[in-house]
């Protein structure tokens, strides 16, 4: 049994009532204080004694009144003395005492309270009257906010519930959370729940977590001092994994309750490579980060085991099997639902339908309002007929009864079942907006022909009774107009098979409606946020179901919602998985096989738009093939410059995935496509491309050749500029600091041979004054990745002259931050570079291509190992363990070698080594670039060697 001793000011009594109340929702059994728990002839401080003894947890209530109470100091001491659980709850304004200044206190202080949030609507309306049979997942989740109340260490974080769809999972959270806030949410400072909701209507369509991580930052940064700085981030064109980041930290500073509802259409579906997993970065930052840290409670529901969190599994972050109904619990089920039979009946029923909540609902109330609740009608529904490998195939069947018997009651049963197949048009709730525009005339044949022209009073008892037989949800504004209509997923999905395959002309019909309704009703303006864009990705889907993808491509895709060379939606608004999303619905298989109704042309470009946007969320393996069939299209077209961009990005891809002698193939290729395609732009960004692609291979002289072409070409087309700038001026300078790089780490190794630093400080210097010249055009332009990548240039150069400069006995001798030779002093580059590589990493993250952040945090860990932060918070590890799950995630060879390497270098002389073993790193790294090709870090791995293993 647990208990709580309460500690507080005889003042304060009035709070008791309260306490115990919040206490007992934490999972407290017994509560003891001297309001009821010590009778008047008894001494007092013994009893006392006794009741903190006898306790899990002292609860200190800070008040002005405890706060000058020598008994609460006492009792605090005493507890502490006894090695006790000790939790403070601060109730008043009031200073928090010296004592409690470095600890984890619960804010119960009336503006705290009076501020909760509340945003759960997305949830809670799906919540059941009763809920049968969950009596353990409810338990489970009561005791889980109990450890939240409790702050127990190690106590689980995320809580995901994983079934099929309609075995009850998003009815069991919404339930809990409702049955939550009638408590009035003890304990908790604010609860928001998302539901992603496209749970198997439409699998090609690619979910995003763009929106929900905007709003989720929005939610949350109500109140909170860098409000204006959270919803300015929100808004960015930020990745999606460092929003996901950025939310799980501010949600896991306080007592929050998280619900993700519908996860699956995030994941990898069962049939791939990786099933499961994630495909979003977003969330899995998000998850990862709150089940490593986090002061609440995350409850996801979906379809699929998540292995992103297998690390954390069944401690922070518990996976339970939402399992099928008891046979008691289905029986009873049938009953509130009014059938009726003998027990063996209804047993036999719950058997047969293998305790499956959605059917048993469905099925119950079909025998209801069908049959008067005769469990003997249950013959009619042909349950034998039912695919066992079909998701939801029992469900199908008894809707497949729904249908026959509304089609044998004439109008009024027909207009219901067509409200029903309308539901399949969407795979997510229809909106009025949209209701009203299928509702109009002329009516669709073969679908809304007994809906149009009728009263609003005969389409609301139509409505009425479907959701009195559980069919239809039904969401209502306060004033009792219709916001939308919304089934389970497994009901829109059988409804969309009806009318796709049964009535094909009226399902492009319909579609064509919508698409119509949205293109016109939708006004985005000239700097539309992502919700003003959300109509036209619905219009998108919406066309292509339609039959309209040419003009969807053309007229809303292309002109309205990218904009052309603009790229609106991802270089303003860091969308790159909504746009996925909107790319996805032109495919017929994502992202191999693309709708033949596309022109030639409008194909290779999608293809290549999805690529980059796979590219820059660090799906690389499936961006490359996306690439790859973007160039064979282009090659059919006879498109050369097409085709040389192509073989660009994939010489990066393959750079970053490990293939660097393809990546010279590829980068040649690009050279000559541009060449025969006399595209003098091309023609120097392809060479820029080759430059990387040799030096990464350890082919110096010739990489160096190429950058001077491109450099040489710049200057004939534009004589303003003498230096290449944007990313191929980064990928020159990269080459340029090689030599400083080495010897920085051979003097981080402390294993630099005697020689004349003045060259290599001298290089330094040269890149350091390209690198502002190119960080003075990329930033007229207002190029996120190239501004970022320029300052990142700028540090590492700094750092480099820094440590050379230390070394070299003439710089180490210059004091002061400028002699009279104007050379700064060692501290004064070393401050630079901490400057420059902060805003190359905030830069990255804005910039949302995730290819190029690892860049960013190794130069950081590195920085921040020299000047002591090398564990803990915002340290060295925290940067390297950030790379490695960038890279891994991709994978990204190439920066999978450098954190080996970097580990190691950095950390081989600490106790404890953070990873295996220094030599495992070094190991791991020398087998990655030998594998890779990637002979650039040839000699820093023999030194490395020599400096850390010998000989």
């Amino acid at each position: 049994m647990r208990r709580a001793f309460v500690s507080h000011s005889t003042a304060d009594d009035r709070y008791v009532a309260e306490m115990e109340s919040l206490l007992r929702a934490a999972g407290f059994d017994e509560v003891f204080n001297d309001v009821s728990s010590i009778r008047p002839d008894e001494q007092l401080w013994p009893k006392i004694q006794e009741g903190i003894a006898g306790a899990e947890a002292l609860i200190v209530v800070i008040t002005a009144a405890s706060n000058s109470s020598t008994w609460v100091t006492r009792e605090v001491e005493f507890a502490r003395g006894l090695a006790k659980k000790v939790i403070p709850l601060w109730l008043e304004d009031c200073p928090l005492p010296s004592t409690f200044a470095d600890r984890d206190v619960i804010d119960f202080r009336p503006r705290a309270r009076g501020e909760r949030r509340v945003d759960i609507d997305r949830i809670v309306k799906y919540a059941p009257a009763e809920l049968i049979g969950r009596e353990d997942e409810t338990r489970l989740l009561k005791e889980a906010w109990g450890k939240v109340l409790r702050t127990e260490k190690n106590r689980t974080r995320v809580v995901t519930f994983v079934a099929l769809g309609g075995e009850g999972k998003t009815s069991l959270v919404a339930k809990w959370t409702a049955e939550f806030a009638a408590q009035d949410w003890p304990g908790c400072e604010a609860a928001f729940a998302w539901s992603f909701y496209s749970q198997g209507t439409r699998d090609q369509v690619a979910a995003s977590s763009d929106l929900f991580l905007k709003e989720a930052l929005n939610f949350f940064a109500e109140g909170d001092p860098k409000e204006a700085d959270i919803k300015a981030f929100a808004a960015s064109p930020a990745g999606a994994y460092e929003k996901g980041q950025r939310l799980a930290r501010i949600v896991g500073q306080r007592r929050c309750l998280l619900i993700l509802d519908g996860l699956e259409p995030l994941q990898y579906p069962p049939t791939s490579p990786t099933p499961g997993q994630l495909k979003d970065q977003g969330i899995a930052a998000l998850l990862r980060d709150l089940a490593t840290n986090s002061h609440s409670l995350c409850i996801m529901t979906t379809r699929y085991s998540l292995p992103d969190l297998k690390a954390f599994w069944q401690t922070t972050a518990r996976e339970g099997k939402l399992l099928r109904l008891s046979k008691e619990a289905g029986v009873h089920l049938l009953k509130t639902l009014g059938v009726k039979g003998t027990q063996k009946e209804f047993e036999t029923l719950v058997e047969d339908l293998e305790g499956h909540a959605l059917t048993l609902t469905l099925l119950g109330s079909y025998l209801r309002d069908a049959h008067g609740g005769d469990i003997r009608k249950r013959d009619l529904v042909k349950l034998e007929e039912a695919d066992a490998e079909e998701q939801g195939g029992h469900a199908f069947r008894v809707m497949e009864a729904y249908e026959r018997a509304f089609e044998n009651e004439g109008d009024k049963g027909q207009r219901a079942l067509a409200i029903l197949r309308l539901l399949g048009l969407f795979d997510r709730p229809i909106a009025a907006d949209c209701f009203t525009a299928l509702l109009k005339p002329p009516a669709i044949p073969g679908l809304t022909d007994l809906l149009v022209g009728v009263s609003e009073a005969q389409r609301n008892i139509a409505i009425k009774r479907l959701e009195g037989a559980k069919l239809l949800t039904v969401n209502r504004d306060p004033s009792g107009a219709l916001v939308s209509l919304d089934a389970h997923p497994l009901l829109r999905e059988y409804f969309a098979k009806q009318v796709k395959w049964g009535s094909a002309g009226a399902w492009r019909a319909a579609h064509q409606r919508l698409y119509e309704h949205l293109c016109a009703t939708t006004q985005e303006g000239d700097q539309p946020t992502l919700e003003d864009l959300q109509p036209l990705y619905q219009a998108v889907a919406h066309g292509c179901e339609a039959g309209l993808q040419q003009d969807a491509c053309e007229s809303i895709y292309r002109n309205r919602i990218t904009r052309r060379d603009e790229a609106y939606a991802i270089r303003k608004l860091g969308a790159y998985s909504s746009e996925l999303g909107a790319i996805a619905c032109f495919f017929e298989v994502p992202w191999s096989r693309i709708s033949p109704v596309l022109t030639a042309s409008q194909q290779a470009w999608l293809f290549n738009q999805a690529a980059f946007r796979l590219k820059a969320l660090g799906r690389i393996a499936e961006a490359m093939e996306g690439f790859r069939l973007g160039l064979e299209r282009f090659f059919a077209l006879g498109e050369l410059c097409e085709m040389s961009r192509i073989a660009m990005n994939l010489s990066g891809l393959k750079l970053t995935f490990g293939g660097v002698a393809d990546a010279v193939d590829e980068a040649d290729l690009a050279i000559r496509y541009a060449d025969f395609g006399r595209e003098p732009l091309l023609c120097l960004a392809a060479r820029e491309s080759s430059g990387d692609a040799l030096h990464q291979a350890g082919r110096q002289a010739k990489a160096e050749m190429c950058f001077r072409e491109a450099e040489q070409m710049q200057k004939e087309r534009q004589p303003q500029y003498t230096v290449l700038y944007s990313t191929g001026g980064f990928y020159y300078c990269d080459l340029l600091l090689a030599a400083p790089e080495r010897t920085t780490w051979q003097l981080t190794l402390h294993s630099c041979p005697a020689i004349n630093h003045s060259s290599l400080l001298n290089s330094c210097r040269a890149v350091s004054q390209r690198a502002a010249q190119a960080l003075n055009i990329d930033e007229e332009n207002r190029w996120l990745l190239d501004i970022a990548l320029d300052h990142l240039t700028l540090g590492r150069a700094a750092l480099y002259r820094s440590l050379i400069g230390e070394a070299d006995t003439a710089a180490a001798a210059k004091s002061c931050p400028r002699d009279e030779d104007g050379e700064e002093s060692n501290e004064h580059a070393l401050q630079t570079a901490r400057r420059e590589v902060d805003a190359a990493v905030a830069g990255l993250r804005r910039a949302g291509q995730q290819q190029f952040l690892p860049l960013g945090l190794l130069t950081r860990a590195w920085l921040r190992f020299l000047t002591g932060v090398r564990t803990g918070p915002e340290s060295a590890q925290e940067d390297l363990e950030e790379a490695w799950e960038i890279a891994e995630r991709g994978p990204m060879r190439l920066f999978m070698a450098d954190i080996h390497l970097h580990r190691a270098r950095l950390f081989f002389r600490e106790a404890p080594y953070p990873w295996e073993s220094p030599a495992a790193d070094l190991a791991a790294a020398e087998k990655l670039i030998h594998a890779c090709g990637y002979h650039r870090r040839d000699e820093e791995l023999a030194d490395a060697k020599s400096a850390i293993l010998g000989g």
